[in-house]
């Protein structure tokens, strides 16, 4: 094992101090802990010592973890992430998610299901993407089920359909005769900038316009 140093302890709130090993900001401990450990700056922290942290905050990340889940669900990314700024070691973490797995209550798959099940009405599958991608979604499974879940949703159609009727000022179920190539360029390019891609846009289009 590297050797550990407590280069610094930094206080992070009144109850609370992050210990610095070898520079790096480890773990956060209660002040508590830190009085009983005999823990100060220039000291090494043996195995012993270290595994016995990593255990009590393995424990505590659990928690925690199970906590969050309670309000939402979390992609697992998502969810480490969410411990990283509780300060909890990456041992902690890893054993945290792996308890979890182990009683089904983190589940990617399910997880990108449902967004798009729920978000698909207002916004393109494009942008949909990009945000499971930002939220730490893998970029196979996204596509796997974007692909699956649009295959037979007319979802992005329809909300296509109703930004042209209010682009254009046309009732629910009115129709446009036809359209100029300006404006039907402009239209177009409206859409494209909101993360539709050419053949929904298209297939959308000539429902609402007549001669398309």
């Amino acid at each position: 094992m590297v050797e550990l140093l407590i280069t610094s302890i930094k206080e992070l709130n009144s109850k609370k101090v992050i210990i610095c090993l070898n520079y790096d900001e480890s773990f956060a401990l209660y002040k508590g802990e830190l009085r009983r450990l005999h823990l100060k700056e220039g000291d090494v922290l043996n195995e012993s010592a270290y595994n016995e942290i990593v255990s009590a905050l393995s424990k505590r990340a659990t928690k925690r973890a199970m906590s969050l889940l309670q309000t939402r669900d979390y992609l697992k990314e998502e969810l480490k992430s969410k411990l990283r700024q509780s300060y909890y070691p990456e041992e902690s973490i890893e054993s945290a998610i792996n308890y979890i797995n182990k009683y089904g209550y983190l589940d990617d798959r399910r997880y990108v299901y449902n967004y798009f099940h729920f978000k698909s009405a207002n916004k393109s599958r494009k942008v949909l993407e990009l945000k499971l991608i930002q939220k730490g979604a893998d970029l196979a499974l996204i596509k796997e089920i974007a692909d699956e879940f649009y295959e037979d949703n007319d979802s992005e159609i329809k909300q296509i359909v109703k930004l042209v009727r209010k682009k254009l000022k046309l009732s629910e179920d009115e129709s446009l005769e036809s359209i100029d190539y300006a404006s039907k360029s402009k239209l177009i390019a409206y859409l494209f900038r909101r993360g539709y891609t050419m053949d929904i846009i298209n297939k959308a289009l000539r429902i609402v316009i007549i001669n398309y």
